[in-house]
This record gives C-alpha cells, sequence and structure tokens, in this order.
C-alpha cells in the first residue's frame, strides 16, 4: 500500500565539477551543467558551490548560453558521483514490511564539458519478519549494493545513499520541506506501529532531528535503522548529525576500537532478537557485571560499554571497575589524549601483575601526580632488565616515573671520570652539622642529582671534565640532596633547589650556602641568593 509520495521535479539550478587549478592558467576551474538550458561550460569565477570560500568575481555567476542567474541552489560534486536532477520519494507499507523508495534521474560528470544521464532507485526496507533493515541501491535497473543498516559502528549508508543530496542549497529541500517532514513522520508511525506489534509492547519515540551535515533524511533514517534493530536502545547521540570524522573522534574518547565494537554490537543485535532486553545483551556481550550501577551508566549511553568493559577487564573487583570507568570517563573527555591507545593499555595490564587492580587505580586516579603518560613512553622504552624490575613491583608507586626517567638515561649514559683540582676540591667541600657540601666525581652522579631535583645538571658533565666550571652538590645529614650550585672560577651563578626554584625560597637553606660562599670566598652573582651590599663586600673580602 502506498502511504505517502512527494514529486521534486528539479533539484538544482545547476551542478559544478572542481577541477581545480588548470596549468594553463593557474585560476580556479569549474565545469557546469545549467539545468536551465541543459548546456555546459566552465569559469574561473564565482564562489566555490557549498561552501563559504570565495572565488575572483563575487558570490553570483550567469550561464553564457541562456544568462540564468545561479546562486545558492548549486552542487558541487566529484567525478563519477550520481548527483539527482528529479527525484521521487514513496513509504509502502505491506504486512511484514515498510519500504522507502528513491527514485532519480540523476547526472554524472565523467569528463571536461560531458554528463551521462543515469537513472537511480534506492530503497530502505524494514523488514519486521527479521527485524532487519537493508537499503539495495540500483543503476540503470541493475542492482550494485546491498547493505545491512542499523549497527552504528557501520557508517556505509550515511556515505553511498543519495539521499545525502537533500541539503539545505537543494531546491527539493527548500520548496518542499514540510512535504518531507511529513513523509518521514508517516514512515516513522508505521515502523514504529509494525515493530511495536511484533514485540507486543510499546517503543519509545524514534524520532531524532537532522541537523545538517548529511541532509534533512539521512541522520533520522540511519538513527530509525538503529532503533528498529534495537528497539530497547536510547536514540543515537546527537554527534549522529555531525561529520563522520566527529562521529569518530566520539567513539575514541569513549575508547572504542571500531572493528572490535562493530562485530560486538552486531553479538548484541543477535541477542536481541532472541528477546534479550538491551541492557542485558550489552552487557552479556561486552562482558560486565549485570548489576545496577553498570545498567545504569550504559543506559544513560550505550557507547560506554567500551569504556566500561575496558575498566572491568583491568579491575576484576566491581567497586575498583567502577571507580576505575569513572577515572577513565573524566580523562577521556578532559584530556586531550585519547587514553585507550594500545600502549597505555598494555602498560597498564603490566602494572596490574605488578601492584595489582588497587596499583591500576591509583595509577589513573593520580595520573598528572605520577605522571601516568610519560610513564608509559618511559617503560616502553627501557631495555629488558629494567623492564623485569619494574614488572617485579620492587619501585614504589609513587617513584616509579622518576626510577624510569633516570634508568632510561642511564642505559645510554656514557660515564665520564671527573678530574678536579685538588684545591678547588678542599675550597669548595665543607661539611657543617646539617649539610654536606661536595663535587661529583663521575658524570653518574650529576645524573642522579638531575633526577633527583628535576632538574638539567646531567647536563654540566663536559664542563666538569673540562673545569670550565665546577657543581657544588648539598645533602642534608641523611643524605637527600637538597640543592645544586653553580661556581665559575671565584664566583657563584647559580642556586637552585627542587624543580629550579631558587635558594632563597628556603631560608634556613639560604642562610648556610651563604655562610658556605663566605667561608669559600666565593662572589654571589646569582639572583637565587639574596644579599645585601655589605655581606656582598664581605663574602667578597
Amino acid at each position: 500500500m502506498l502511504a505517502a509520495e512527494v514529486i521534486i521535479p528539479q533539484m538544482f539550478t545547476a551542478y559544478a565539477e572542481d577541477l581545480g587549478y588548470l596549468k594553463t592558467n593557474g585560476l580556479h576551474h569549474f565545469q557546469y551543467l545549467c539545468d536551465a538550458c541543459g548546456q555546459h561550460f566552465s569559469a574561473a569565477w564565482g564562489r566555490k558551490p557549498n561552501s563559504m570560500r570565495w572565488y575572483e568575481k563575487g558570490d553570483t555567476f550567469y550561464c553564457p548560453h541562456c544568462n540564468f542567474k545561479h546562486d545558492e541552489h548549486v552542487v558541487r560534486t566529484d567525478r563519477n558521483v550520481l548527483i539527482p536532477k528529479e527525484a521521487r520519494l514513496r513509504v509502502k507499507i505491506y504486512q511484514k514490511a515498510v519500504d522507502f523508495e528513491v527514485y532519480c534521474q540523476t547526472v554524472q560528470f565523467r569528463d571536461v564539458l560531458h554528463t551521462f544521464d543515469v537513472k537511480y532507485k534506492e530503497t530502505w526496507r524494514f523488514d519486521v519478519a527479521t527485524q532487519t533493515v537493508t537499503l539495495r541501491r540500483y543503476e540503470n535497473n541493475q542492482k550494485i549494493e546491498t547493505l545491512e543498516v542499523g549497527n552504528p559502528f557501520v557508517l556505509q549508508a550515511l556515505n553511498q545513499s543519495i539521499l545525502g543530496f537533500f541539503q539545505s542549497y537543494s531546491l527539493g529541500t527548500a520548496n518542499h520541506r514540510p512535504e518531507l517532514v511529513k513523509l518521514l513522520k508517516v514512515l516513522r508511525h508505521a515502523v514504529r506501529e509494525k515493530l511495536e506489534k511484533k514485540l507486543g509492547h510499546t517503543v519509545a519515540p524514534m524520532h531524532t532531528s537532522s541537523g545538517q551535515w548529511y541532509g534533512c533524511f539521512l541522520t533520522p533514517l540511519f538513527n530509525l535503522a538503529y532503533r528498529f534493530t534495537l528497539p530497547d536502545a536510547p536514540n543515537l547521540p546527537v554527534v549522529y548529525r555531525e561529520a563522520q570524522g566527529d562521529i569518530e573522534k566520539y567513539w575514541r574518547q569513549h575508547g572504542i576500537v571500531t572493528g572490535q565494537e562493530r562485530w560486538l554490537m552486531d553479538v548484541v543485535i543477535g541477542h536481541t532478537k532472541s528477546q534479550v532486553d538491551f541492557l542485558t545483551a550489552l552487557a552479556k556481550a561486552y562482558s560486565l557485571p549485570n548489576k545496577p550501577v553498570v545498567r545504569r551508566i550504559l543506559g544513560a549511553n550505550p557507547f560506554t560499554a567500551g569504556l566500561l568493559a575496558r575498566a572491568f577487564y583491568l579491575c576484576t573487583n566491581y567497586d575498583y571497575g567502577i571507580r576505575l570507568y569513572e577515572t577513565l570517563k573524566a580523562m577521556q573527555i578532559s584530556n586531550r589524549h585519547y587514553f585507550f591507545n594500545d600502549d597505555v593499555y598494555n602498560f597498564l595490564r603490566e602494572m596490574k601483575h605488578a601492584y595489582g587492580e588497587a596499583g591500576v587505580v591509583q595509577l589513573v586516579e593520580c595520573a598528572p601526580v605520577l605522571d601516568l603518560f610519560d610513564s608509559v613512553r618511559l617503560y616502553h622504552q627501557l631495555n629488558e632488565k629494567n623492564r623485569q624490575i619494574v614488572q617485579s613491583g620492587q619501585i614504589k608507586l609513587k617513584e616509579l616515573h622518576d626510577w624510569m626517567a633516570f634508568n632510561h638515561r642511564l642505559q645510554t649514559h656514557v660515564n665520564v671520570k671527573f678530574k678536579v683540582p685538588e684545591h678547588i676540591v678542599r675550597r669548595l667541600s665543607m661539611q657543617t652539622d646539617r649539610l654536606k657540601f661536595f663535587l661529583p666525581k663521575e658524570s653518574v652522579e650529576l645524573l642522579q642529582a638531575g633526577t633527583s631535583l628535576h632538574n638539567c645538571v646531567a647536563s654540566y658533565g663536559r664542563d666538569m671534565k673540562d673545569n670550565s666550571r665546577w657543581v657544588v652538590l648539598v645533602a642534608d645529614d641523611k643524605g637527600k640532596l637538597a640543592a645544586c650550585l653553580e661556581v665559575r672560577g671565584k664566583e657563584v651563578v647559580q642556586a637552585k633547589i627542587d624543580r629550579n626554584k631558587p635558594v632563597r625560597e628556603d631560608p634556613k637553606l639560604h642562610a648556610e650556602v651563604l655562610a658556605w660562599a663566605k667561608e669559600a670566598k666565593l662572589e654571589i652573582k646569582t639572583t637565587d641568593l639574596k644579599v645585601t651590599t655589605e655581606e656582598t663586600v664581605s663574602l667578597a673580602g
């Protein structure tokens, strides 16, 4: 039975192919087919159709053959793509199926200043008996493709359907929008009615707005196919109104691995066709605990199933799994890194063996403090010996990053012995009640100092070897490094504590460093130490 029909006599006023910048004159060219007179022509002016970019001469153009003014209702496409010139849309209702048929007379650019006319048909069939949606496409009465639609991770239909030309700049959309809206409504109600009759219960509304990227049909149709296949699922998220790249970015933010998720969603679809409710089917396919909190999360957004699955694979403990998921979700939204790349995931799996599930949760929850992403990079660059030490769990979790950073540098470090003149050693070395001032004897000590104080003092090895400058390390009475000082000749030119902060920020240490400088008869030439004029004279005297 024919339930609705819309006939569109004209889709566009002109059809264009972007020929790019031709070598003959260096200008940007298009070739056109004028729908008013049927003549072809090329030009290097006007704006790029369907775009905000403008070219040499304003935003409109005239056909040189019939002088028809072309402006907003012009379509641009690539070579060999079928463009609808006129269309007939029909909704047909059968006993166990609903069809949405699209018939088009199309035009196709195959050469310069030459086009071909092709008859095109596509049918979206909502088969109630199998609860399956198929898209069949025909050219000149020959079937060219059959696609199954409904899996949200398979976007072929959005790219292949000719309905993508029903954009705001199309005459078909601009002049027939109320009829097209009514046609979609008839289709949606017919599909929902058939589905409810089969299932024996009410199905939530299947309406979603079209957005702007895929035209007025494709997003609502894709959502209708998804909901027909998975009746208990919520409508697709609003990102499905955007470009494919935005949809894929959304997937990555939710820890979705496309190929794997495509297969898992097919499993979910299979379960629902066996009368399993959607949330139970999701939990079953993704091996998730079918418990209230998990069901609440999936009910709010089924696309979090991948993230939940990764969290519960790392943490079989239910509470740890939920904590890990909540942290990952926040990280995926706020962090520029996509958390579930293979390196990070494999690192956490290996850390689970070393530190347990509690350690994995701590690593993720304290990611900024524990430098998680940098730790992953360092771990994969460690040699086998160092990696085995990490895997053994011997290193405290809070010290893990710094340990790996030091040993990573140590792997390639060529140790150099320093030969500092004895009189310099005697002059600059000193032991007080609380502090020890000493010069490193080899470059590995500078490497260790740089790691402890989070600075680049390790780069001073050549200067120490040449005796062009000296680094004096300052340790407390427990042997922990407190500062590093740079001396050139008879001058102190740097005095740093942790993370390159100046020594003057630690008053007690500052006073003792000044006392050391006075004893060594060194002049202060740095703002890292704060001295008065009288103290400067005393130190230099």
